[in-house]
């Protein structure tokens, strides 16, 4: 989502800069020694300097230069060119989302000895790195959880309190009903976003999985799904769930909430920078995500480290990704703003009793990370593409999830 805006979970953000890249044939031997390359995404400006620091902490600790190569736009698009032309760097940031990919077709080194305290990382964040074959292909350096996010000034303007507003999901959608009729015009009641990533852990709650790691995917013949969904197509419906962009012109959530238009809203923790400091006029709340068939959910989103397997300096690279997953952690979180993938980092910034990030942390226990098999991205693609023509009433719903699961098999079958 910006650290993640763009896909609700990371920011690449479309810029002229291009990529600014370290040529690799330009590096003597011993000069690729003493230097490692490190592929980044664009992302805000907090952010990179964070990941200066903690290289300038790796340089301090090892004497190996780090080259940062920021890749602005359509990161996955470029990384996949560079392992074509058989020049990766030779460390990367790797989504969570896009790892089964690159895991399957064979280009990263396997980083199971690099890990030796494998209780200090939920299992769920090392999960989304772990192949078919049970190795550790990438190591957690943060993550994001959605949490709710309330506007007490709006609430209290409405006639309401915090306390008011239901902790279960059809509850708080009839809570959202109730609170429209009381806001004033052009303010939305609850914000809501439609692609998969942000309703994956609620179609699941309680319930059998909707999306195989094999490609496998059951939306239209299960009632949970079709029940939770239809929720919010009636709430478009009903005029008291708006989209961010659609009805009311903000390019993402934070926006449209920061700036007074939105009394609720799902979001990631990164949005917390931005109401503290480009919004730090409008008041919030956070607590859980709202249950779902008695169940807590949410989402999490996972970034790591991989390391390619035909790296000029693999050797470099393996040690970038152990200090940065490891002794860098925290500087980078402290930094970032990010969540730290280790407990014990967490434990150590007090984050669980922060009220705006403890919230996100509770969901780590139980979150369901956003990550599934190669598949994923198709389904993705045409969830969003089936569920926005029923959220505005262009498909049935019913007929909106049989249209994405036969174009999405098709897809899949295309692409074994």
């Amino acid at each position: 989502m910006n650290t993640t805006r763009a896909a609700p979970w990371r920011s690449r953000r479309a810029a002229t800069m291009g990529l600014l890249a370290l040529a690799a044939s330009a590096c003597t031997p011993a000069a690729q020694e003493d230097t490692v390359t490190v592929a980044i995404w664009g992302s805000s400006p907090g952010e990179l300097r964070a990941f200066d620091t903690a290289a300038a902490a790796f340089t301090s600790a090892t004497g190996i230069k780090v080259v940062k190569q920021v890749i602005e736009d359509k990161y996955m698009d470029v990384i996949k060119s560079r392992f074509a032309g058989r020049r990766p760097p030779d460390a990367l940031y790797l989504d969570g989302f896009e790892a089964p990919v690159l895991i399957k077709s064979g280009v990263l080194e396997p980083l199971d000895a690099e890990l030796d305290d494998v209780a200090d990382f939920h299992p769920q964040l090392l999960a989304a790195f772990r192949g078919e074959d049970g190795k550790l292909y990438g190591l957690p350096k943060d993550y994001s959880t959605l949490a709710l996010y309330l506007n007490p000034a709006l609430l209290k303007a409405a006639g309401f309190k915090p306390a008011q507003v239901p902790r279960d999901f059809t509850g708080l959608m009839d809570f959202a009903r109730r609170l429209q009729a009381r806001l004033p015009r052009g303010v939305a009641a609850m914000l809501i976003e439609k692609d998969l990533a942000r309703h994956l852990a609620a179609l699941e709650a309680g319930g059998p999985p909707v999306v195989l790691p094999d490609g496998g995917l059951d939306f239209s013949a299960n009632p949970q799904v079709r029940r939770y969904l239809q929720q919010l197509v009636d709430g478009r419906a009903g005029n008291y769930l708006y989209s961010p962009k659609e009805d009311l012109g903000a390019d993402w959530p934070g926006a449209a909430f920061g700036s007074g238009r939105a009394a609720m809203m799902m979001e990631g923790n990164w949005v917390l920078p931005a109401l503290r400091q480009d919004y730090a006029g409008v008041p919030f709340l956070v607590r859980e995500m709202p249950t779902v068939n008695g169940k807590p959910q949410t989402m999490a989103f996972v970034v790591g480290y991989a390391v390619p397997r035909g790296a000029r300096n693999r050797a470099g690279g393996l040690r970038f990704a152990r200090f940065m997953s490891g002794a860098g952690m925290r500087t980078w979180a402290t930094l970032s703003g990010t969540l730290p993938a280790r407990r014990s980092v967490e434990a150590a910034m007090g984050l669980a009793s922060d009220p705006t990030v403890g919230p996100h942390v509770a969901g780590a226990a139980y979150a369901t990370v956003w990550s599934r098999g190669p598949g994923l991205p198709i389904i993705n693609t045409n969830f969003g593409n089936g569920f926005l023509a029923a959220f505005n009433r262009r498909t049935p719903l019913d007929q909106a999830l049989r249209d994405l699961e036969r174009v999405s098999r098709r897809e899949i079958e295309r692409q074994q």
